[in-house]
């Protein structure tokens, strides 16, 4: 696998021009892809998830295991899902079984995000502007991502030009304007949330990812 290209600047066009066509466009993407996931059995998302996550393990857990040969235990971001999004849970009980640390998001005033460790026993709160749990306790900034194995993050939907589209808080455009761009980035979708380059329309704020793994693979866009 190449190593992951750098994070360019943030686009500044996309499809439409004015920023209130960027802006309704994306709403309207938003609604679509979000109608789409609540029509998406729990069977189908279950088998999906689990082929997406073996895509990305094929990559992520050589990964892991180089650093923990080093004698140092990788850090390796992800989350605790929302019901409809791609289920996580194999891909996080199999980071701690490789001695991986993994860390997953917390929801903090002014759209920021700080991340906390993750294990199966760790007690969990449900978060105050988000249907997702977060772990109760011990908050880290950014900079306990700045030397990550990896990123895997959540998207509505990423387009093969990296352009990545969230739930519309910013959370992640803000993580990802301060994380080293060195630290490899990957959103995880269903498949048909793989859009064509251009297809997202993008605010000045907007930042891309550097892959995107489904259940047909993991790409570097």
């Amino acid at each position: 696998m190449r190593t992951p290209p750098p994070v360019p600047e943030p686009a500044t066009t996309g499809p439409v021009a004015g920023v209130d066509d960027v802006v309704d466009a994306k709403a309207a993407l938003r609604a679509r892809l979000r109608a789409a996931r609540r029509d998406r059995s729990p069977a189908r998302r279950a088998a999906e998830s689990a082929a997406a996550v073996e895509h990305l393990w094929a990559w992520l857990g050589p990964r892991v295991a180089a650093a923990t040969a080093d004698g140092t235990a990788p850090v390796v971001a992800t989350v605790l899902p929302m019901a409809t999004e791609p289920d996580t849970g194999v891909l996080r009980t199999r980071l701690l079984a490789a001695g991986a640390r993994v860390l997953v998001p917390v929801i903090e005033p002014e759209r920021r995000l700080s991340w906390a460790p993750w294990h199966p026993e760790a007690a969990t709160a449900r978060a105050a502007n988000a249907p997702v749990d977060e772990p109760v306790g011990e908050r880290l900034g950014t900079d306990a991502l700045a030397a990550a194995a990896a990123v895997v993050m959540p998207a509505l939907a990423v387009a093969e030009d990296g352009m990545r589209l969230g739930q519309g808080g910013g959370y992640y455009d803000r993580f990802l304007a301060e994380l080293p761009q060195a630290v490899p980035t990957v959103a995880l979708v269903f498949e048909d949330e793989l859009l064509p380059a251009g297809a997202i329309p993008a605010e000045p704020t907007d930042r891309p990812v550097d892959g995107v793994v489904t259940a047909a693979g993991l790409r570097w866009v």
